[in-house]
């Protein structure tokens, strides 16, 4: 059998039971749902969003008195230094020794013992592109630790960008933190759709085995296919009807 003729045979197959197929992704998709209620921890995010910029102590960047052109030029090439600088800064903010820095902050702040396992993978840092702006994103299961760790590193972050290269470049809070009032999206329609599709695709791959592992011959038209010679004809089974037909005058002298 060549192979378009395989494809057509499963393809048929899978039309025959769409209904298996319809009903696998129902089950995974419940499935999805009940283990995205049942076994899915609960998260509570808080974020902080910088400006980073060319600190320059004879003027500010961000006073619009006296503005030239020769000031609008300094200071789009402040802007650019910035934005080149990010990279750096955003590496300085992923070291080991900016947790460091960022717990004793809070143990200062709150009177606490925590440790940097404490802040572990909590942070996740998004540049905005073509600017020179980041934002940190907290994540933890409890939201007063987000929202502590995020309103401290709105102090420490300003702190570890100035005492690097030099304080050229500083930082300041554009969208301060807020805490978080509900969970994160548990991610109910992604996850269902995941199980769902992955149920779909095993009770398919179940129908394609068992349709090529299938070497029974159907119809004539495959028997030809396979063999390569013509039917001239089909014999009947007169043994099977002639049983059928015992067991019908059988059961109808029992009937008499």
């Amino acid at each position: 059998m060549n192979l378009d003729a395989n494809v057509q045979k499963i393809l048929l197959a899978l039309l025959r039971k769409w209904k298996l197929l319809v009903l696998f992704a129902l089950i995974g998709a419940v499935a999805g749902y009940l283990y995205t209620a049942n076994f899915t921890t609960l998260t509570y995010s808080s974020s902080v969003e910088f400006l980073i910029y060319a600190y320059d102590g004879n003027d500010d960047i961000n006073s619009v008195s006296n503005i030239t052109s020769e000031t609008r030029s300094s200071n789009t090439s402040k802007m650019n230094y910035a934005r080149g600088m990010m990279p750096t800064y955003m590496e300085t903010l992923r070291l080991e020794d900016f947790r460091k820095m960022l717990v004793e902050d809070m143990n200062a702040t709150y009177n606490a013992n925590y440790t940097t396992a404490t802040i572990g993978n909590t942070i996740t840092i998004k540049t905005v592109e073509s600017t020179a702006m980041f934002r940190m994103i907290v994540t933890t299961t409890d939201p007063d630790l987000s929202y502590k760790i995020a309103k401290q590193l709105e102090v420490t972050v300003l702190k570890a960008i100035k005492n690097t290269n030099s304080g050229l470049c500083r930082a300041e809070v554009v969208d301060s933190a807020v805490r978080a009032t509900s969970a994160g999206s548990l991610g109910y329609a992604k996850k269902c759709t995941i199980a769902a599709v992955a149920a779909m695709v095993l009770a398919g791959a179940y129908v394609v085995l068992r349709t090529l592992l299938d070497v029974r011959i159907r119809s004539t038209d495959e028997l030809t296919e396979k063999y390569s010679i013509p039917v001239l004809g089909s014999i009947p089974n007169f043994e099977s009807r002639g049983l059928q037909t015992s067991k019908g005058e059988e059961s109808y002298a029992k009937k008499e």
